[in-house]
């Protein structure tokens, strides 16, 4: 009789060593997804951008509001220096530029516009142009030309200096290359009405 023999697989060492690598990196993604370690500098990573636009911001809204009130208060500062006197000049006027500019510092304030304007009102309640100018040295409203006051200032056989400061505000901080975001400049404006405080009006003696 034949001998049979028994027959044995090999074993298959491939396949294991597979199952034990599968085994072990699943293991180690359990652990690092329970792991917390990092998770703060990821929290922080994402969050950081957007506290650095929220700091840019309020900095500069603080320094715009800043700007915007050092403007209002040259623009008040020039018309009650004007309103001291029965007559100016265009040279008293020019020098209020350097004025305009010593009320706002410390922040920059090359580029001021000016218009100061003598305004006289009728009986009737009209406010006309006596004289005015503005810091190119030409005059901005023709004289007897109708001006616009609001209505409680409108009193009629009175007279009243305006001035008129403009000035861009450049922002300090931007975010380039975002177009609905890149605000560069603040176009600022005050007006400010006072009356005389010596006789009945203030002339320009070569404002004509």
């Amino acid at each position: 009789m034949s001998e049979r023999k028994a027959h044995t697989p090999a074993p298959q060492t491939g396949s294991a060593e597979t199952t034990g690598l599968l085994t072990g990196l699943m293991r180690t993604a359990r652990r690092l997804r329970g792991s917390r370690e990092g998770v703060g500098a990821v929290e922080f990573a994402l969050i950081a951008p957007v506290l650095i636009v929220l700091y840019m911001g309020s900095l500069e809204v603080s320094v715009a509001m800043s700007v915007n009130k050092k403007l209002a208060r040259a623009s008040s500062t020039v018309a009650d220096l004007i309103t001291q006197e029965n007559s100016v000049n265009k040279n008293d006027l020019k020098s209020m530029i350097n004025v305009a500019e010593s009320v706002m510092t410390p922040f920059r304030s090359d580029g001021v516009k000016m218009k100061i304007t003598g305004i006289s009102i009728n009986a009737s309640g009209q406010a006309t142009a006596s004289w005015s100018w503005q810091q190119d040295g030409t005059k901005p409203y023709a004289d007897g030309s109708a001006q616009t006051l609001p209505s409680d200032l409108a009193i009629p056989n009175t007279f009243l200096v305006r001035t008129e400061l403009e000035f861009d505000h450049q922002l300090l901080l931007v975010l380039p290359g975002l177009s609905d975001v890149d605000i560069r400049t603040l176009s600022m404006k005050k007006t400010y009405h006072l009356r005389q405080r010596l006789g009945t009006e203030v002339s320009c003696t070569n404002c004509s």
